[in-house]
């Protein structure tokens, strides 16, 4: 099965809110037949990272799959759509939330 990693907006949102847009995802994911990957899973909070922290974090997560699946609100995330670059310049399947 095809890993499928999780893009969408976290910055500026409660963390309670994202996580939850993010759990959601993933059943989507797995109704498409994939495997998820959820960042907000993969990572804590660590006090002190910074947003180039967690990107370094996530891209390497992103590069170990298969597609990445797009949450509506991923346009206005600056990670989301360095994620949605990186994706489609390695030719990964994207799907985008309906």
């Amino acid at each position: 099965m095809a890993k499928v990693y999780i893009s969408g907006k976290i910055t500026g949102l409660p963390f309670e809110d994202a996580y939850k847009l993010f759990e959601e995802a993933e059943q989507e994911v797995i109704k498409l037949g994939g495997v998820p990957v959820n960042p907000t899973k993969l990572l804590e909070q660590i006090e002190g990272w910074t947003w180039e922290d967690f990107m370094e974090k996530d891209l390497g997560f992103l590069l170990r799959c298969d597609g990445i699946y797009m949450l509506r609100n991923w346009a206005s995330s600056k990670g989301a759509r360095c994620e949605y670059a990186l994706a489609k310049e390695l030719g990964l399947t994207i799907e985008f939330q309906k």
